[in-house]
């Protein structure tokens, strides 16, 4: 059933940081200061998604209708007197049933998260599933005239084993989900935008159909003179600014758009202003689809939307990138170890001060994460803030600074936030928050700069190797930068972040625009 989630569901528990940052600065992107306290919450894995679950629950159907194959045949090879068939004809078969089983049942929509949760339907559809799978193989053996091949005591057993195993499986699938955590895991938090009859309706058909793969987070509008307390017992919990910070609280999947189409101005507004978000947005197309037919359409439960954005990075391609960036920072780590220890004790004899400069700067879905670097500042000329950028020749700098600045050596230390979770190896570079573009605030001279904070922040990215390192001194080379990251993430692949750590290897040799 459709149920809004509850404060106590949401936030796990609270923690307040002290890190000071400028109010103003944070208001204007919708950043919540270190100095407030703040909910923390354990987010569900970016990978964890409805389409993941799908291929994995098809590919465990899979592998247990082989496996019962196996199973069946080894137990008859040395219990029947005769022989059965060969082992490749068994192996072929059960393939075939299983490739079969999963097409048909997929065809069915058997492995849509609203369907996996119905035990019921599940179990029915399987029985049915199952023996057109087992009329297809009878046909194709009757037509090939290799029926005599099996024996029939063993393809009895096999035919009757094969579905109980696969009921067993749904009755432990369904248990794991019905588990409080498992559970959670696999609802899909939405949050609507409009209250007015658009949203009313939207949310009075995702009611109707008692979907539990859905949970409604909240409510927002933002007419705040005809703002109604709740929408169909749901609450009502502000404007569009008040989602803005919400759901950098709270982790949220889809944010559902629902107004009239005719609003056209009211529509794209929201659109421009929600893309920043790391959430898939989504515009109800409820009205349009009851009239109409539409393409490039998907389904939040049964609701029709038109798919705006998706989130980059998700599925399998978030499962490679976690992959890539946890085994290549630890190989690098690991490697580069020695010369890290020796450029620590180095930055220790060159001048005093901490070897670690720490700075708090933009990460994923824009929230301030803390960057590890080696100091390359004199203690009492740095910056963190990043308000004043680093020129050539800059006096602030220490001279075993410059060496390392030239080979972009001090950012070694953020292979730990690599592994810490907090930046990708590649990725758009991490900016400070008063860093600034043509004399005023980046994400307020770069139009879509804040679209760049919907990937993790990296090392190095595709704007660094395509001549665009170091100071940024115009705002024409504030906008290439942004629209060098913005074609990454919209191009993501692996071959492509190959790609940039070959080419950043010979920027690096190269010095250029280092300083």
């Amino acid at each position: 059933m459709l149920h809004e989630l509850a404060p106590e569901q949401v936030f796990v528990h609270n923690f307040e940081e002290n890190a000071k940052v400028d109010p103003i600065a944070c208001h204007a992107v919708n950043i919540i200061p270190h100095d407030v306290r703040r909910e923390r919450v354990f987010r569900r894995p970016a990978w964890l998604s409805p389409e993941i679950v799908a291929v994995a629950v098809g590919a465990l159907d899979f592998c247990l209708i082989v496996t019962t194959a196996a199973g069946v045949f080894t137990a008859s090879s040395g219990v029947l007197d005769r022989a059965v068939a060969e082992p490749g004809c068994h192996v072929l078969t059960a393939f075939l049933a299983a490739t079969l089983f999963v097409c048909t049942f997929d065809r069915f929509g058997g492995y849509r998260l609203a369907q996996l949760q119905k035990l019921h339907w599940q179990l029915t559809r399987m029985l049915m599933t199952w023996a057109i799978t087992v009329s297809v193989l009878l046909l194709v053996a009757f037509l090939s005239k290799t029926s005599e091949t099996y024996s029939q005591g063993c393809a009895l057993t096999w035919v009757v084993v094969v579905p109980l195993a696969l009921s067993f499986g749904r009755c432990a699938l369904q248990a794991m989900i019905a588990t409080k955590a498992l559970g959670s895991y696999l609802t899909r938090k939405v949050v609507i935008v409009g209250a007015g009859n658009e949203g009313q309706q939207l949310i009075a058909q995702l009611q109707a159909i008692r979907d539990n793969s859905i949970a409604v987070a909240g409510v927002f509008d933002d007419r705040k003179s005809r703002l109604p307390t709740s929408v169909h017992g749901l609450n009502v919990r502000g404007t569009t600014n008040d989602l803005l910070d919400f759901v950098r609280r709270v982790p949220i999947d889809v944010v559902i758009i629902a107004l009239p189409i005719s609003a056209e101005q009211r529509l794209n507004g929201l659109c421009e202003k929600l893309r920043v978000l790391a959430t898939d947005l989504r515009l109800s197309a409820q009205p349009l689809a009851e009239r109409f037919h539409l393409r490039g359409m998907g389904y939040v439960g049964v609701v029709p939307v038109l798919e705006v954005a998706d989130r980059p990075l998700k599925n399998w391609c978030a499962i490679l990138k976690w992959i890539e960036d946890k085994v290549l920072a630890a190989l690098l780590l690991t490697f580069l170890g020695p010369l890290m220890a020796i450029i620590a004790l180095l930055i220790r004899l060159d001048s005093a001060g901490p070897i670690f400069f720490v700075q708090k700067r933009f990460g994923f879905n824009n929230e301030l994460i803390a960057v590890l670097k080696f100091r390359t500042m004199y203690v009492d000329s740095g910056d963190p803030s990043g308000a004043q950028r680093t020129v050539q020749n800059d006096p602030r700098i220490t001279r075993f600074g410059r060496y390392l600045r030239s080979l972009s050596l001090d950012e070694l230390p953020q292979l730990v936030n690599v592994l810490r979770g907090d930046m990708s190896l590649i990725g758009p570079r991490p900016h400070a928050i008063a860093m600034k573009a043509g004399g005023r605030l980046y994400y307020e001279a770069v139009e879509k700069y804040l679209y760049r904070h919907r990937v993790k922040p990296g090392l190095t990215g595709w704007a660094q190797v395509n001549g665009l390192r170091g100071e940024v001194d115009t705002l024409e080379k504030a906008r290439a930068r942004v629209a060098h990251d913005l074609f990454y993430i919209e191009h993501w692949s692996w071959w492509l972040d190959l790609k940039i750590l070959l080419m950043t290897v010979g920027i690096l040799a190269s010095r250029q625009n280092a300083y």
